[in-house]
């Protein structure tokens, strides 16, 4: 069969040449169109491909983004840099991979991992694609809650200023309005909230008429209010803070193993409990969110009076802004003692709920509290003694008490110490229901314990 040399282009317009088996030209260029080359120079060659010496010849099976079946062979160092080379380059799925000279039970064995291969990369597309459909389902279903929010505010405004407005200023805000009535339905995300930050940025100017008309009140209500409707708009879903983002990892890792045999393994449940227990220390509880949510409103709100105040020179405005910036002070100071005092009732309501724990957990906290002040205790002392020892002061003579870093028993003792907090608070931070941890626990306490008798 005629051997033909190519020079083509792959989707990422990186050149590639080679050679193709196929019977005419023709053939040749269809096969590299399906491929997805562009074909910068074809032509028959009556030489065979040289192949380096380094590299060895493999044949493979696979399917090209047309699901058409492929096969042919590609020279490479190993198979690793073939199956990295058929899939960054000729943007193949590949099926099966094998040496030139491989046996037929080696063409077999291939065949069949290959093909168990494409299913885990179906499978994992799959996944990847239903988590992306979900995102952005989620996405368009949260900027549709915020432009039917931002629709209702926009028709009070509108109300509100009905006389203030002239009507040819109205006629063009009821344009942008009913641009967006017919968008809100869209899929184009991005388009819908630039169309709704248009619309009330350009009723947010309308502060000019008002301003001329001396209406200071009303030109001040209206930029709080069409302020407030545009950081609405720009809020997003995704994570607001530290926290919130480590709930949702958190949140991701869990849905990820939920339901698959690796949740039996013991390292994922162990993972599972510190990650539950780290979510627990992030999570803020639903009463208090409603509270922190309108501080910050009040904080936002804050700032911008304090912009407005600078900003303005009348005398008469500034009074006004003043008094309101008192009262919105008044408001977020209530605010704050309110979630202080929430948070004051959930604990004490938590400590009454809590069940009497068992004598001998309670001896754990103990014994955990003791271990940490004394490792404090040790620490700060040997600090200390290193000083004093090191460093001349004039001292005619220094105690020998001072001199506890070179005494083994002292060694001896902080590392066990050390070792015993470090246990405890295992138990006390991660495993403090869990009976298991107890009986496993202890017995790596003694074990290593032992080992640090017998050789420190």
């Amino acid at each position: 069969m005629p051997i033909f040399s190519y020079t083509v282009a792959n989707t990422e317009g990186k050149k590639l040449s080679g050679t193709v088996e196929a019977p005419d030209e023709q053939t040749a260029r269809v096969e590299l169109n399906n491929l997805g080359f562009s074909i910068l120079d074809l032509k028959e060659t009556a030489e065979a491909p040289e192949v380096d010496d380094k590299h060895t010849k493999f044949i493979f099976e696979a399917i090209d983004k047309n699901s058409k079946l492929v096969s042919g062979t590609i020279p490479a160092e190993n198979k690793e840099e073939a199956f990295t080379k058929l899939k960054s380059e000729y943007s193949l799925t590949v099926s099966a991979l094998w040496k030139e000279d491989a046996s037929e039970k080696e063409i077999a064995e291939a065949r069949k991992t290959g093909t168990k291969a494409i299913q885990d990369e179906l499978v994992k597309e799959e996944e990847q694609k239903a988590k992306e459909d979900l995102k952005q389902i989620k996405e368009e279903q949260f900027t549709k809650t915020k432009i039917e929010y931002i629709l209702k505010e926009v028709h009070g405004i509108l109300q509100t200023f009905d006389q203030d407005i002239d009507m040819e200023k109205k006629a063009e805000i009821n344009k942008r309005l009913n641009k967006i009535l017919r968008i809100k339905q869209s899929k184009n995300v991005n388009y819908i909230l630039t169309s709704a930050e248009d619309l009330l940025k350009y009723i947010q100017e309308q502060e000019k008429t008002l301003k001329e008309a001396g209406k200071q009140e009303k030109r001040l209500e209206l930029h709080l209010r069409t302020k407030k409707l545009l950081d609405e708009l720009n809020k997003t879903s995704s994570p607001k803070s530290i926290s919130d983002d480590i709930i949702t990892k958190i949140n991701n890792w869990e849905e990820s193993h939920t339901g698959k045999k690796d949740k039996e393994k013991v390292t994922t449940a162990f993972i599972g409990s510190i990650l539950a227990k780290v979510k627990s220390w992030f999570t803020t509880p639903p009463q208090f969110l409603a509270i922190k949510e309108q501080i910050k409103v009040y904080n936002r709100q804050l700032w911008e009076f304090i912009k407005l105040y600078f900003k303005e020179p009348a005398p008469e405005y500034k009074a006004k802004v003043k008094a309101s910036l008192k009262t919105i002070w008044k408001a977020r100071k209530k605010a704050i003692h309110s979630l202080a005092q929430a948070k004051k009732l959930m604990k004490e309501r938590d400590k009454a709920e809590q069940p009497e724990e068992h004598i001998m957990m309670s001896f754990v906290d103990e014994l955990n509290a003791l271990t940490g002040w004394l490792l404090a205790f040790y620490i700060i002392y040997y600090i200390v003694s290193l000083y004093i020892t090191t460093k001349d002061f004039g001292l005619t003579e220094i105690p020998q008490a001072f001199f506890v870093y070179d005494s083994l028993l002292f060694k001896y003792i902080l590392v066990i110490i050390f070792l015993l907090h470090a246990t405890t608070s295992l138990k006390v931070n991660f495993f403090r229901k869990s009976v298991i941890a107890s009986f496993v626990l202890l017995p790596i306490f003694l074990f290593g314990s032992i080992v640090v008798l017998l050789n420190f």
